[in-house]
């Protein structure tokens, strides 16, 4: 089994599709576990909305390939289209950002609302 780390996010109908996402996820990825939300100021000019965005973790025995596939699924089903992003909305966003302790997006993991979620989804198993 392997874990891994998605990037979730949406500048339009946020709430909406990103709880469309982690529903749809949650049928592809039984186990995932959604950190809370966090808004975040765009970083590019051509986004003039804030972003909401959601770290997700899983294991998972597909390779990134299967895992991509599913993903990019995910975003034509919940209402992603190649040319929203010319008009700056993001419908919705999911990236691969980390497979087994390899970090794919090296970018994506830096971004600070990645950081900061990130302690929340590392929670120690409990104990009895």
């Amino acid at each position: 089994m392997s874990t891994i780390l998605l990037s979730i996010g949406s500048n339009t109908f946020a709430k909406t599709n990103i709880d469309k996402a982690k529903r749809m996820l949650t049928r592809l990825f039984p186990g995932i576990v959604f950190s809370q939300p966090i808004l975040t100021e765009p970083d590019d000019e051509k986004y003039s909305f804030l972003f909401r965005n959601v770290l997700a973790k899983v294991e998972t025995e597909l390779l990134p390939e299967g895992i991509i596939e599913k993903i990019k699924q995910t975003e034509r089903a919940v209402g992603r289209s190649p040319k929203d992003k010319y008009l700056g909305k993001v419908i919705i966003d999911i990236d691969l950002v980390k497979y087994n302790d390899e970090i794919l997006r090296p970018q994506d993991y830096q971004r600070e609302y990645v950081q900061q979620l990130l302690p929340s989804l590392e929670t120690p198993p409990a104990t009895e």
